[in-house]
Order: C-alpha cells, then sequence, then structure tokens
C-alpha cells in the first residue's frame, strides 16, 4: 500500500485524474460485464426448437419457449411469432424497435470507455511534458551546485505519469473492444434469428395456404361430380 501512494505522489498532480479515471474504468467495466450477462444472453439453441415446433404448427408452444428465455434473441422470436399474421414490414418494424431497447442498454457507457482510453496517454504525455520542464529547471538550478537529486526526481515524475497514463489506456482499449465485439455479435445473431424464424413462417403460411386451396379444389371437383352424376339420373329417369 505505501508502494502505492509512493508512486501515486512521486507521478506529480497528473496522477490524480489519472487515479480518478481508473476507479471510473474499473466501475464501468464491472457494470458492462454484468449489463451484458443480463441483457445479452444469445439463449443458445433457441432457434431450431422454435422452427420444429412452428413446422409442426405448434405456435403456442413456440410462443412459451421464447418467453421463457432471456435476451434479445428470445425476445425478438417471440415479437415474431405473436404478430406472424401481419404483414412483414410490421413485424421487422416491431422487431427492430425490441432489439433496439436491448442494443442501447448493451451500448450505455461504452462510450467512456472509449474516451478514457484516448485521454489516459494524453495526460500521462502531460506528466511527461511537466516532469520533463521540472527536471531542466533543477538542471539550471542545480548545475552549479552538482546535486542531481532534483533532476532524478523530475524524471521520475515523467516516468510514471506516462506509465499510469498508457496502462489506464491499454486496459480501457481491450475492454471497450471486447464489449462492442459483444454488441456486435448480439445484434447480428438476433437480426438472423429473427429474419430466419420470419422466413420460415412464411414459408410454412404459405404450405398451409396451398394446402387449404388443393383441399378447397378437391372439394368444388366433387361437388360438380355429384352434380353431373343428379343431372344423370333425372335424365335416366
Amino acid at each position: 500500500m505505501a508502494s502505492v501512494i509512493h508512486f501515486i505522489k512521486a507521478g506529480g498532480f497528473v496522477m490524480y485524474p489519472l487515479l480518478l479515471l481508473s476507479l471510473v474504468a474499473v466501475v464501468i467495466i464491472v457494470e458492462r460485464f454484468l449489463a451484458f450477462n443480463q441483457f445479452g444472453n444469445l439463449a443458445g439453441g433457441l432457434l431450431p426448437e422454435v422452427l420444429t415446433k412452428c413446422s409442426a404448427s405448434k405456435y403456442d408452444e413456440a410462443l412459451a419457449l421464447c418467453e421463457g428465455r432471456k435476451g434479445p434473441v428470445a425476445h425478438c422470436m417471440s415479437v415474431v411469432l405473436r404478430h406472424r399474421y401481419q404483414p412483414s414490414r410490421e413485424i421487422e418494424r416491431l422487431v427492430e424497435e425490441t432489439g433496439q431497447d436491448y442494443f442501447i442498454r448493451l451500448e450505455r457507457l461504452l462510450p467512456v470507455l472509449d474516451t478514457t482510453t484516448t485521454i489516459s496517454p494524453l495526460l500521462g504525455l502531460l506528466g511527461t511534458i511537466v516532469g520533463m520542464i521540472g527536471t531542466f529547471n533543477a538542471i539550471s538550478a542545480q548545475q552549479s551546485r552538482g546535486n542531481s537529486d532534483a533532476v532524478l526526481a523530475g524524471v521520475g515524475e515523467a516516468l510514471y505519469a506516462t506509465a499510469s497514463g498508457i496502462l489506464i489506456a491499454v486496459i480501457c482499449f481491450m475492454a471497450y473492444n471486447y464489449f462492442t465485439s459483444r454488441l456486435r455479435t448480439i445484434t447480428a445473431e438476433t437480426e438472423q434469428a429473427a429474419t430466419k424464424l420470419m422466413n420460415a413462417l412464411t414459408e410454412i403460411h404459405h404450405r398451409e395456404r396451398s394446402g387449404q386451396n388443393h383441399h378447397d379444389t378437391n372439394l368444388v371437383d366433387e361437388a360438380q361430380e355429384r352434380d353431373k352424376r343428379g343431372v344423370q339420373e333425372k335424365a335416366r329417369a
């Protein structure tokens, strides 16, 4: 603990905003991990199960499967099933609204990490400049006496600030890339699942209508055949 305090003090005044940024970054990273676990569930294996139920015309069971899972994939699929008889454009609009609610929650605070990634090295560079200015001032003040302690202190201040700024930037950069990558994956998986389900339902509805039309045609043919037989029997009588 004493070494950490010494490290902060040795880095100069720039270390205090860097310390604040590091604390903010840690809080955001932990909060985003929890948020992605809560709102970023991809509901693995749900789509094949739902497609199987829909193929068997068990729409209520398919809807129950979706409502029993969490995350944008399950929620968007349940929206598709509940509004399956509406026009495709209306379903797409509802799916987009539902997905956006999740995507906005997942993207929240990520710009802060991105900003921290940019600011931290700049603050470290500022600490470096301040430290080097102190070094040159110490050189000119102590040149006649040959005392190098103040010079070393200025160099140390510059190196501490630079190291801290770069370390914070690296951590925030890695976390930001990780979360944005997960967000892209979640967005793509959600859109793909909703599209596949809509296409499958469209195909199923076409098959059902074709089967109904074929059944109606058979009924008409049978009725016409009965009418012909009735006419023939009357003619014979």
